[in-house]
């Protein structure tokens, strides 16, 4: 379905309208289905996720807030407060850094890795179906014209120096 049908519009809509509002709507769609289909029937946020995956392919030591920081999708999300909710639900923990006693570096519990691995698995089931929707080339091809478009909206922004903590 077109953006314009989709959204009741009846005027024509310039071309750069067109593709933020359909790449704005296919993100609503995908995190609908992952949130009804994966995240919710986990009782997990897609952030939290995300904290997990980014651990579990980590060094053995863990990765401290600001290294979370800089691998998480979201670059709004307030990593310290993941981590707290993650701690509370026994997934990770938390040991002091002994380079800098300032900071902490964040692991997986036992429970955390078995939870990341039985969610990704129902994950995986979910992107192969999505996958599945596109021909290999036009998937090639919407890959690399994403990354050209993200690389040339990157340039528009000040990006912030991100902590290291």
């Amino acid at each position: 379905m077109r953006v314009a049908e989709e959204l009741h519009i009846g005027r024509p809509l310039e071309p750069g309208h067109e593709l933020v509002l359909s790449i704005l709507l296919t993100r609503e769609q995908l995190s609908r289905v992952m949130d009804e289909r994966v995240f919710k029937p986990a009782e997990i946020t897609d952030q939290q996720f995300n904290v997990l995956r980014i651990l579990k392919g980590g060094p053995l030591e863990g990765y401290t807030i600001g290294e979370l920081r800089n691998r998480v999708i979201s670059r709004n999300a307030d990593v310290p407060r993941l981590v707290d909710r993650l701690l509370k639900l026994g997934l990770v923990r938390r040991l002091q850094n002994v380079k800098d006693r300032r900071s902490c570096h964040v692991l997986l519990t036992a429970e955390g890795d078995a939870s990341q691995r039985r969610i990704s698995t129902r994950h995986a089931e979910v992107l192969r179906e999505m996958e599945a929707f596109l021909p290999a080339a036009d998937l090639s091809a919407l890959l690399a014209s994403l990354d050209s478009f993200r690389d040339g909206v990157r340039t528009m922004t000040v990006q912030p120096d991100v902590a290291a903590d």
